[in-house]
């Protein structure tokens, strides 16, 4: 009796071993590249600073309305006053 060994033959083996290989290594810097730049500090600084302009857009924007509102009923005011005055004059 003869054994015979059956073996798959597995094409670009090689090739895309050194690929994974070196997807790898790229990775890697990056990552490394990244965390050089400062990375999420960065970001976090960024997001804190938005946050406060943000907070003082509301501000600046709720004493406009404020202003505003005070405006339209001053406004108001003066027309019924003008109305009831024409009203009368009648």
């Amino acid at each position: 009796m003869t054994k015979e060994k059956k073996t798959a033959k597995v094409k670009g083996g090689f090739r895309s071993t050194l690929a994974l290989l070196i997807s790898i290594i790229a990775l890697i810097v990056a990552v490394i590249a990244y965390n050089r730049t400062g990375g999420d500090m960065d970001m976090q600084k960024q997001l804190n600073e938005l946050q406060g302009t943000m907070e003082k857009m509301k501000g600046e924007t709720s004493k406009g309305f404020g202003k505003f509102r005070e405006e339209t009923s001053k406004a108001l005011d003066k027309l019924s006053k003008m109305i009831k005055g024409k009203e009368t004059a009648q």
